[in-house]
Order: C-alpha cells, then structure tokens, then sequence
C-alpha cells in the first residue's frame, strides 16, 4: 500500500467518522478523501506530473491535511515548509526543493514577496481559501486519480538540521510510513474511537507520521490545537474527549505543574496517555504528569532521518527512558566496537523506514548511511533491561525541550552581524525543568554598548522565534580549551540567570 490507498481504505470503511476537527471544523473520511483528490485533479491539471515536488507552507488546519493529501494523491512529493521561518530560512528550502507549485495562505504573501522572484522552478503559487482556489478546487473532479503509486516513489521532504547541522531535505518514501504504522498502531493500542491531540507542527516528522498518519491508518479523529497554552490544552481535551496527545518534553512539563484545583474544574477523563517526543523527557515531570492526570506517559525517541529508533510502549516502558528498540539497534564506541550494556555509545540502528537519502546530496547521505547502517551522532546508554536512555548529541547542536534543533553557528552567524558585536557563543544551557536553554554569551566590542532587547530584536530580523537565544549573557571574554577554541561545555553548564 501507499499513503493515497491508506486514505482510500479508512474513508471506504468509516465515512462519515470525523477524521480531523479544529475547534468547530469538523471534516469527515468522506470529506477529506473527497476533497483531497479535487485538489489532487487540480494540480494534474495544472502539469504537476507523478515525481514533481510541491511546496506546502501553510498553518495547522484540516486545509494542511487536506492538500498534503492531495499532492501524494496527485503522485507529487511534499516539501514541507516551516509556518515560522523567516525570508532567510525560507527561501533557500523552498530554491533547493525544486518545487514547481506552492500552496500557502494570504497571511504570507509579505513574507513571500521578497522569496519568490529569486525561487526560478515555481510557476504557481495557490493561496488556500481564495476565491480562485475556492473555485479551483470546486470545479475539479471528486473521484481517485489514476496514479500508479509505488512503496518505493518518494512521498515527503522534510527539512532538518539532521545528524550533520547542515539544513537539507530528508526525503521518505511512500514505504517508509506504511512500514512503521501498523507497528505504532499496535503499540499505542490506538483504537477507532480515539482522539488524538498533537501538539506538534506537521512539518516536523513526528508530527506528520503520528499525529496526522497514525489516526488516519486506525479511521481515529485528528484534533488540532487552536493555539498553544495550558488552558487551550485542557479546553480541547474536555471539548473533543481526546484519548491521547503527542508533544515534546516543554508541552508535558508546564502541564505537570498545572495545580490540581485547575485540573478538577475540567473533564478530562478521556485521556489515557501522552507520546513525547523530540527532545529528552524528565522522569521527574513524566511522573507528576501521570500522578495528577491518571494517565499512562510514554516516550519516543527518533530521527527525521529514521522515524522512531526505540518506543515505549502503553505496556512496556520506563519513566526516564524512551522505550525498547524498534529498529535494528547498536551501540558502538569511537572504534566502531559495541559497547558493553550500561555504557555509553553513539546509536547506530537500521529499519525499513529509514530515509532514502538527503536530498540532492549524495556526500553527506553517505556520511550518515555507512553499510546500511544510519549513524545518528546521538550518545545513548541501553539499561540492563534493554531500555534506551538518551544522553546528548556528540555535536554542538541544541535540542531545547520543544524539541527543535537549533544549530549554534547559524545563531552566531546572525549575531556578528550584529555592530556592537565581537565574539559569541550559542550553547545549550543545562536545566532540569526547561532542558537545554538556548542561551548567547557575548563579547561586545570596545566602546560598544547593547541590551538584552535589542539583540533579540536583531537577531528576530533573519531567525525563526525558536531561534532567539531564550537567555543573553555579556560577558568580558569567552573560556577557552587547551587548543584555544571556545569552551562550550563550560558555558553550556553555567546556571541560568
């Protein structure tokens, strides 16, 4: 099967199940597989051929779903684009994607504006909610394009720092999905009257492969959060009866502290369990989260390249590890040897949802893919039970508890611009509640003078808000190692201020 024939199949048997609802939105099987083959037909008729790339950079609505949909209907290939980047981020993503057609909304059309004339391959751009998309889409035909899909065709493009802290196109096969969900199916024990919340944008892997994917393979509803906050959480779960969210580590822990009163004064007995993923979860939170909601918290860990490594599992998992392996898994020393149970090693594992490649980048696929094998450039420790705990990245990337990877230099590069600006150090500051804190040590220049605000607000001007050092610190100078490179690990275990 393919992702078009898993929509085909869930709609054929539960039609008039609500398939995603976004406060009053409700939208069918029906509907959704209805609605995504017009806007598939559409894009045929605009030349979109079977292997042509098609750009989304939209909000998280049903429309999302709906036209994801219809370009892997269409035979096309998704290039999934960030709803918060800025012109900087964006144009290069949306340049090396080599997509033809962008479907986007209004709201971004002053952003794009400065994007576009530099963007040579893209000759349409359709702004979802028009009247000429509206119209568009009315006047094409609801029933199944005839494209002959394979497993192996490429469905997804999804952009990350990646294993190598260089932002490339990681593309996945319609196989990749089809291979894993029928295993997170079963180990979520995901039934048709479940209501899953994500808290997760779909652009990212997980939020695509679980919170848009893995209800759809089981006929469940997708129920979108209107916007992120505590009360948002709790109104929705009470509201739509969801059974189950996905988040990362920074959504559980503000909800562990929510004071019990608050919890009382909503039904929230629906819930079951919480997925965490992205970054590494507290044990200490994962376990209040459970005490004060009653619920079971499980914890994944994976890649964009290699969609989940090892899971915990509603009946088997491990507070303060994320689960067993789902993948072929190893744990090998600087030497390429297996480490003992209980030390730490770099995770090396391999799975039939494994990545195709990086796009267009033979040289460094072959970094990360070596005899088969994906090399993650994650330390990670089995436990006498086999259970995974994750320990950090060998590199200098930054994994906040929102779970978005932030690559130092790039923040760096933004902040030398900068002219009261000599030296800087992006780093990950550890906390136990808030995980890593992207934090910005600076040597200004002589003479020079800055605040905290104004650097935050330059560095606004060309980086995605996630991006923004959370934490500012000036500093007289910078620690150096012996060789005289910047200290990182011991700015990175400087107390927050």
């Amino acid at each position: 099967m393919n992702l078009k024939q898993l929509l085909e199949r869930t709609a054929s048997k539960v039609p008039h199940q609500t398939a995603i609802v976004l406060g009053s939105r409700r939208v069918s099987y029906r509907e959704f597989d209805e609605t995504s083959n017009r806007v598939a037909n559409a894009l045929i008729s605009l030349g979109i051929k079977k292997g042509d790339h098609v750009a989304i950079l939209m909000s998280r609505t049903p429309e999302w779903v709906i036209n994801c949909f219809g370009v892997l209907k269409a035979g096309a290939v998704a290039a999934l684009l960030d709803a918060g980047a800025k012109p900087p981020e964006l144009e290069p993503q949306l340049r090396e994607s080599d997509s033809k057609i962008l479907i986007t909304e209004e709201r971004f059309s002053p952003m794009l504006s400065s994007v576009l004339p530099n963007i040579p391959l893209l000759n349409q751009v359709l702004e979802v909610g028009t009247d000429p998309y509206k119209e568009m889409v009315a006047n094409s035909s609801p029933t199944s394009p005839s494209v002959d899909i394979k497993g192996e065709d490429e469905a997804i493009l999804f952009y990350t720092l990646g294993v190598l802290g260089k932002n490339k196109g990681v593309v996945h096969t319609h196989a990749s999905f089809m291979s894993i969900l029928p295993v997170v199916v079963e180990r979520f024990e995901l039934e048709r009257d479940d209501v899953v919340l994500g808290l997760l944008p779909f652009n990212y892997l997980l939020g695509f492969g679980l919170v848009v994917l893995m209800p759809i393979k089981r006929g469940a509803t997708i129920a979108i959060l209107p916007h992120f906050s505590s009360k948002s959480i709790l109104d929705t779960i009470e509201r739509e009866k969801a059974t189950m969210l996905i988040g990362v580590p920074a959504s559980f822990n503000a909800m562990a502290m929510i004071d019990e009163e608050t919890i009382k004064s909503y039904d929230i007995s629906s819930l079951r369990a919480v997925l965490s993923a992205g970054a590494k979860s507290s044990a200490h939170f994962m376990e209040m989260l459970e005490n004060k909601f009653g619920l079971t918290a499980c914890e994944i860990y994976g890649l964009t390249e290699l969609i989940i490594v090892t899971l915990g599992a509603i009946h088997d998992r491990k507070l303060g590890t994320a689960g067993r392996p789902l993948s072929e898994l190893r744990v090998l020393d600087k030497n390429g040897k297996e480490v003992p149970r209980g030390s730490v090693g770099e995770a090396v594992a391999r799975a039939p949802w494994m990545m195709k490649e990086y796009y267009k980048s033979p040289e460094l696929t072959a970094q990360v893919i070596k005899d088969g094998w994906f090399h993650t450039g994650d330390l990670v420790r089995l436990d006498e039970d086999g259970y995974l705990e994750y320990i950090e990245k060998t590199s200098s990337i930054i994994v906040p508890s929102g779970g978005v990877k932030i690559l130092p230099a790039a923040v760096e590069e933004v902040l030398l611009r900068h002219p009261a600006v000599a030296e800087t150090a992006c780093v990950g500051v550890i906390d136990d509640y808030k995980g890593q804190i992207p934090t910005a040590f600076i040597v200004l220049k002589e003479g020079q003078s800055a605040t905290v605000d104004e650097i935050r607000d330059f560095c606004r001007q060309s980086l995605s808000d996630y991006k923004v050092p959370k934490q500012i610190k000036f500093v007289d100078s910078m620690p150096k190692t012996g060789s005289g490179q910047t200290d990182r690990k011991r700015l990175s275990e400087t107390k927050e201020s």
